[in-house]
């Protein structure tokens, strides 16, 4: 993917410091984006070209009320996003694939459903003003905590695993980060995309 012609203000929200926002940060920078990686806007200064919100969940970690702060922070922003005669912003969100049920973790898949559901909703919302609304819904990648917690007590599961030779990486999320980012990517909103090596075409009862 090339670099943008001019230097993108993107805003990576990352309040729990996990490796996946870092890895997002570190491909936007090398793409040419200008990262700002606060983790609290308060006063935003001049436009507002994307904002990542990467509130911990793959890491289990997550920021609490979730997807109450990335309405609350989307409503701060919104005067600062670019118009659509401008190319309109992008908005990416990093959820979690437990949004489609897992025994031992039922706060996060409920935080991760609560965020797809505001996504959609903030996609209807700006849809017009050229702002489009995406989630990244992805497997807890290699490194996370969450992969070593082992067979959820009282159930014959496991883990789930990409059907992919190689698991999936804070590198392989951020590079979805980045092509919804791109301005190529314009079209696209409201939509949820896998990153989990085809983890998500297995139910929770049958991996």
């Amino acid at each position: 993917m090339s670099a943008p012609t001019t230097a993108r203000r993107t805003l990576v929200l990352d309040p729990a410091g996990t490796a996946t926002a870092s890895a997002i940060t570190n491909r936007l920078k090398s793409a040419g984006y200008d990262v700002d990686t606060h983790a609290v806007f308060a006063d935003p200064t001049g436009p507002v070209d994307g904002l990542v919100y990467e509130p911990g969940l793959l890491d289990g970690t997550p920021t609490p009320n979730a997807a109450e702060r990335l309405l609350t922070v989307v409503s701060r922003l919104t005067p600062f996003l670019r118009p659509a005669e401008q190319g309109g912003s992008r908005i990416v969100i990093v959820a979690s694939r437990d949004s489609l049920g897992w025994p031992s973790r039922p706060e996060l898949a409920a935080q991760s459903g609560a965020l797809i559901s505001a996504a959609r909703s903030l996609a209807l919302q700006l849809g017009r003003t050229g702002t489009t609304v995406n989630v990244i819904s992805a497997l807890p990648p290699e490194g996370s905590r969450l992969r070593t917690a082992g067979r959820p007590e009282n159930t014959h599961l496991y883990e789930p695993t990409a059907l992919t030779p190689q698991p999936v990486t804070v590198d392989d999320i951020a590079e979805t980060v980045a092509f919804f980012l791109d301005q190529r990517s314009g079209y696209i909103t409201g939509q949820v995309l896998n990153c989990c090596g085809g983890a998500s075409l297995l139910s929770s009862l049958s991996v």
